[in-house]
């Protein structure tokens, strides 16, 4: 007897006492312990609500079990067919690692009960099912109706996707394909949309959570005329085993931020598949708590427990689990207790480290057996129909096995949002002009700082951010970064797109420069001008959309966008998970994740590596995520400076040769003017693919008074340039020496090269995009230096971090026969940098200053150079008449450009046209 369900504990000893609630005491005790003392409990004790915990409990002592008791052959039909699964493929092929199901088979009775309560009772026919490594073969081809054949395909070492398919795919126990359950007594048909996830435990939670939450938000778009409380048309599934669950931190972030506004679907159900031992790791080794499901508790999630031997209470807990979610729109959690026949795999001897465990497994009958007796006992079940139908299963197994080798899988079904973009990378890529007609940015640009009459506004915003950028738009100024991305988002937002701009403390900004969302001084009410530019304005933006882009008026069909303002909880891992899974549904919504400096991105990198760089290369899945980095040198020292650009880097799969085949699988960039940056924010949703985009974003550029950019630059038929030239150069000729930066350094270049008596003789070119590296705009920016005998790639990184292990070979190949790229920067280091300011100020000088030792012996060769150019003529002209292809050949050495490699076809006849024009 449980202690709290003792009466005496409570001071009742008169057991024939009547009391207000229709029993005497013994009447009372003997219901507690009915509902109370079986093979399924329940924690909601610990949840803050009275309101909650009273709702719990009436739930849990009034549940109506008359309809599950009428499902109990579909559990038997489901039972069998996942026990004749496992044991078919253990006979099949004993020696592949599948993680069986055998001895947990009740978890497909569990989903099964959750998704058809959730379809009967509240008309849910959208399943975003995340599963785990522990089953997931038996669950797709029993449960899901994933072809069966395609399933063995992939354990027999074929490929997952069809024949020629450029995807690499995933390792056997991660499939992950567009499904669906017919319930035929529902007339009903509910699409099960299984995550593609990574192999590091529990890292994709955080994605279903926002995958789901777009899907349903825009299921509720196409429904208007509906009332919409997030979570009623999308019910969220995720599979998690017991030890991730309580060890993992990333269940732990998505728990937490699942309750937040921004972050809500309306509540995930959370399935602890326990096991009872991570690996070979008992449970008391693995968590300090009781159970594992004990984590959850923080944020007040109830918690059911149920013995998974007892399919009947699977499907109890399975009921009272949706109506809780639906109920309250919050996440809730079943830890099933199950056990691993065969352990960790099925090539493991798991009674080498759990013998007494495994002495006692082995002794048991399979749950579907003990099952399947209780309903033969019952007069429920027909033993000898019972056994047809086995045989009817184990001829389609048979059946699948025979044509899985030869057998081509089908094309995942794409979502309709997506069907106006590319399948595939590399058909027919199109990059439009992002630019805008001026007075379309200068009304944004005044409606983004423009408050409502109803809030009052800080009176240091007032005066350093709205009259400030006001003035700039009246007067025609040059604008700074902060406006240039207000610009971006605002005309997106009038085309009908939405952004989606998550982080910590990005309303304001890390540096107090955006300002996207003006909170009153005196309600604390939040406002975001830009969510208001089509107030009195007219029933379409049509003219503000661009030609041919379709995707403002068919796709998505929405007048005006939104900015979603999301101040996240004070995590990395999951935001940016979650973030993911937001492009995943969605690819006219531009969601962007910031850093509040680009070093805290590391607490990510499992989502970076497993999903945001390689997802489509495995998975054919496209993500338009924007990583926004604050990058750059300015006396943060080693975890407030880099962005790890390298690491982004080393991530891409852009060729070093330059012969694409296909388009790389992410973009970096390091962005050095305001209007590159609105550029890029756009080409995101202007152009017909999507494509992850990394960053490397402005610290100190944000008020540096140089870094501004004309509106004119964002205009008419402009758009992002890979790469930027020296706009301070006339005569290329005179060039001696080339410096190729990225990103902020180059205005410290800059301004020492204005001041510097030779620096007329120095080219500074910006390298904007670094993958993929922009090879033909390179080659064609220092081809016109052709008297340059000097190369040089300028960084503040240190050598082995930056861009330079990755652009040096790249650039190398470009350059003259014969000259070879100089490294000017900080030497290796195992930190990003120092944390004392005046060294890290010191190094800083060293190497700008650097970037112009040995300039006057290079001039004084092409003085030198130049003489003996002229004689050169001077001694032909004075013979005969030359040729132009004589005199070019006096006039460009044979060791330069002439026989540089490679030499793109376009480069080659502008530079001919143009010494041709010279002559």
């Amino acid at each position: 007897l449980i202690e709290e369900l003792s009466a005496g504990i409570y001071g009742l000893t008169e057991d024939s006492k009547m009391y207000s609630i229709n029993g005497n005491l013994s009447d009372i005790v003997a219901a507690l312990q009915k509902t109370y003392c079986r093979n399924i409990a329940y924690e909601f004790e610990h949840i803050g609500s009275l309101a909650v915990r009273q709702w719990f409990s009436k739930c849990v002592e009034t549940l109506d079990v008359g309809e599950i008791e009428s499902r109990y052959l579909r559990f038997h039909e489901l039972l069998t067919r996942t026990e004749d699964f496992e044991l078919f493929l253990q006979k099949k092929l004993p020696n592949v690692k599948r993680y069986g199901l055998e001895g947990s088979e009740s978890i497909v009775v569990l989903l099964d009960q959750l998704i058809y309560e959730a379809a009967s009772k509240h008309g849910i026919s959208e399943v975003v099912a995340g599963l785990s490594h522990r089953g997931r073969m038996s669950i797709l081809g029993a449960l899901f109706g994933y072809p069966k054949e395609e399933i063995i395909r992939k354990l027999r070492g074929g490929s997952e996707f069809p024949d020629g398919s450029p995807c690499t795919g995933d390792m056997l126990v991660d499939l992950a394909k567009p499904c669906g359950i017919r319930y035929d007594d529902l007339d009903m048909t509910v699409n099960i949309d299984v995550l593609s996830n990574a192999c590091h435990l529990d890292s994709g939670t955080p994605v279903g959570i926002g995958k789901s939450r777009i899907k349903d938000i825009n299921i509720a778009q196409e429904k208007p005329s509906r009332k919409h409380v997030i979570g009623d048309h999308v019910l969220p599934l995720s599979v998690h085993g017991d030890s991730s669950f309580s060890g993992q931190g990333i269940v732990t972030e998505s728990l937490g931020m699942a309750g937040l506004s921004h972050f809500t679907n309306g509540g995930t159900i959370h399935i602890v598949l326990n096991n009872q031992v991570g690996y070979t790791t008992p449970a008391s080794h693995t968590r300090a708590t009781r159970y594992a499901s004990d984590v959850a508790k923080f944020a007040d999630i109830p918690i059911i427990h149920v013995n998974g031997e007892h399919p009947e209470e699977i499907a109890r807990a399975a009921s009272i689990a949706v109506a809780y979610r639906q109920k309250f729109r919050k996440d809730v959690v079943i830890d099933v207790w199950t056990f691993r026949k065969r352990g960790h795999n099925e090539i493991d001897e798991p009674s080498f480290t759990q013998p007494a465990m495994y002495k006692a497994i082995n002794a048991r009958k399979s749950i579907p057996t003990v099952f399947e007796e209780k309903l033969v006992a019952s007069g429920r079940l027909d033993k000898g129909k019972a056994e047809a139908a086995r045989k009817e299963w184990a001829h389609s197994l048979a059946t699948a096995y025979s044509v899985s080798e030869t057998c081509n899988p089908t094309e995942p079904k794409k979502d309709p949002r997506w069907t106006t973009l590319l399948g595939a990378s590399g058909q027919h890529m199109v990059e439009r002009p992002t630019g805008v007609d001026l007075a379309t940015l200068e009304a944004v640009g005044v409606q983004s700082v423009t408050p409502s009459k109803t809030i009052k506004v800080h009176p240091r915003i007032e005066r350093f951010h709205i009259k400030p950028r006001m003035k700039k738009l009246q007067d025609g100024a040059a604008v700074d970064w902060a406006t240039a991305e207000a610009l971006a988002f605002g005309t997106l937002i009038r085309e009908g797109y939405n952004v989606r701009l998550c982080g910590q403390d990005v309303g304001r900004g890390t540096f107090s420069q955006r300002h996207a969302m003006f909170v009153c001084q005196e309600t604390e009410r939040a406002y975001i001008p830009l969510n208001h530019m089509n107030e009195g304005s007219s029933s379409s933006n049509s003219s503000s959309a661009s030609a041919g882009g379709k995707a403002e008026t068919s796709a998505h069909q929405r007048r005006y966008g939104k900015l979603e303002v999301v101040n996240s909880n004070l995590c990395e891992a999951a935001a940016v998970g979650f973030e993911y899974g937001v492009s995943l549904e969605d690819p006219y919504t531009l969601p962007i994740w910031e850093a509040q400096f680009g070093d805290f991105y590391n607490n990510s990198q499992t989502i970076v590596d497993g999903y945001i760089a390689s997802g489509e290369s495995k998975w054919g899945k496209q993500s338009g995520l924007v990583m926004l980095l604050p990058h750059g040198f300015d006396g943060g020292g080693p975890d407030h400076s880099s962005s790890r650009i390298e690491r982004h880097l080393q991530l891409s799969n852009d060729p070093v040769d330059g012969h694409r085949t296909h388009a790389p699988n992410i973009y970096v960039t390091y962005p050095s003017t305001p209007a590159q940056f609105f550029h890029l924010m756009r080409r995101q949703m202007k152009r017909n693919f999507r494509k992850p985009l990394f960053v490397a974003g402005p610290k100190t550029l944000l008020r540096l008074a140089s870094a501004t950019s004309a509106l004119s630059e964002m205009g008419p038929g402009t758009q992002f340039r890979p790469v930027l030239d020296d706009p301070a150069i006339n005569e290329p000729h005179t060039v001696k020496r080339v410096i190729i930066v990225s990103g902020k350094v180059y205005y410290d270049v800059a301004k020492l090269k204005s001041e510097h008596p030779l620096g007329s003789h120095v080219a500074i070119v910006r390298v904007e995009e670094l993958t993929p590296f922009p090879h033909e705009d390179l080659y064609k920016t220092i081809a016109q230096y052709r008297n340059a005998s000097d190369f040089v790639w300028l960084q503040e990184e240190p050598r082995n971090a930056g861009a330079y292990m990755f652009a040096a070979p790249r650039i190398q190949r470009l350059l003259p026969k014969h000259a070879e790229l100089r490294y000017v920067g900080r030497p290796e280091c195992a930190a990003v940098c120092s944390g004392i300011e005046t060294q890290q100020a010191a190094e800083h000088t060293q190497l700008t200053t650097q970037a112009f030792e040995g300039l006057r012996g290079l001039v004084a060769d092409l003085v030198i150079d130049t003489i003996g150019i002229h004689h050169g003529q001077r001694q032909q002209l004075s013979k005969k008449p030359a040729s132009a292809s004589s005199v070019i050949s006096a006039r460009v050495p044979s060791h330069r450009w002439s026989n540089s490699s490679p030499m793109y076809a376009a480069a080659a006849a502008a530079a001919a046209a143009a010494q041709s024009g010279e002559q």
